[in-house]
């Protein structure tokens, strides 16, 4: 009997690791931000649904627009977060009182 042996396909890059380099292109940087915000806000779904956790992800878009999800729901999250962490000074909650 023959051993078959599976050599890598060039034509099919299947799931590789890319590299993360910045593209100078605006276009491609868009079509990147939007497809990733869909793969990060289905991930979080899918880590609220499966484990029961409450979880909240604010993303600004290269445009500066802001993207939000919120399991309940980002303002409860997000209530939560300060009053259980009353530190103004921390990065975070300057990002939050900026949204």
């Amino acid at each position: 009997m023959e051993k078959m042996i599976k050599t890598p396909c060039m034509a099919c890059k299947g799931h590789q690791k890319l590299s993360l380099v910045k593209t100078s292109k605006k276009n491609h940087l868009q079509v990147t931000f939007s497809k990733r915000r869909t793969g990060l806000l289905k991930k979080a779904n899918e880590l609220a649904t499966l484990c029961g956790v409450e979880i909240s992800i604010i993303v600004f878009s290269p445009a500066n627009k802001a993207f939000s999800f919120g399991h309940p729901d980002v303002e409860s999250i997000i209530d939560r977060f300060l009053s259980r962490n009353p530190q103004p000074d921390s990065g975070a909650n300057r990002l939050i009182e900026a949204h």
